[in-house]
């Protein structure tokens, strides 16, 4: 079973090879002894301006705009990126709250902290998906952090909850993630960041997008190793 749930993360074609085999009793529940969390995502609607998708929707589109980047990397990595994609958002259903927000003058859903809900659902699967610790941290890692680029902006702000982006906020960050591979683990956090914002509204998306490939500039002038992705 693990196999095709591999062989399905790791398609071209996520959505649908998932819902091909998601109809098969036997693949649905093993996966749902494991992983329970999905047949709530599978029920929960993300009200919100950001999103398109319910919130299993965009976790299975998410995967398949990885898959996207990931092509050329060697297939261990690859299926790091893709099962992190596949748990980096698994922890909203428990933290959704409907709140009144300003800037579109509605009630919009919302999911505060879900990578830490995220990140205790990984901790409990992540073994059964085939991962040894180290991979596993890494995967924790890059949930945990996966919406690091959110508090930034290309602008100055008076926004005491964001920070304009620049080269020592940067390395700030590269400092806080692991100074002996913190530089690579941000390249992996842009890359999520880029797969998770494809599979959401390309309406809002665009200034998101942009700042990822300022970050993947800056990252790349910073810091004189190669941090191509092999």
């Amino acid at each position: 079973m693990l196999k095709i749930l591999d062989n399905i993360l790791l398609s071209d074609n996520v959505v649908e090879e998932f819902y091909k085999n998601y109809g098969d009793d036997k693949f649905k529940s093993w996966l749902n002894s494991i992983m329970p969390e999905l047949e709530d995502c599978r029920t929960t609607k993300q009200d919100n301006p950001w999103h398109i998708y319910n919130c299993f929707d965009h976790i299975l589109h998410s995967v398949e705009e990885m898959n996207k980047q990931s092509t050329g990397f060697e297939y261990n990595l690859r299926r790091m990126l893709a099962y992190t994609m596949f748990l980096h958002d698994v922890g909203k259903p428990e933290c959704k709250i409907r709140r009144y927000a300003k800037a579109y003058k509605r009630q919009v859903d919302s999911f505060f902290n879900h990578n830490l809900a995220s990140v205790k659902i990984g901790e409990r699967v992540l073994d059964k998906f085939g991962f040894n610790q180290q991979d596993t941290d890494t995967i924790l890692k890059l949930v945990k952090n996966h919406d690091v680029f959110m508090n930034l902006t290309l602008e100055p702000t008076t926004n005491p909850y964001k920070k304009m982006l620049t080269k020592d906020v940067l390395q700030d960050m590269v400092s806080e993630l692991g100074d002996d591979k913190g530089s690579v683990l941000l390249k992996y956090l842009i890359i999520v960041g880029r797969s998770d914002n494809r599979a959401q509204n390309p309406e809002m998306t665009m200034q998101a997008l942009k700042l990822l490939d300022v970050m993947s500039n800056m990252l790349n002038e910073i810091y004189d190793k190669d941090l191509s992705i092999k």
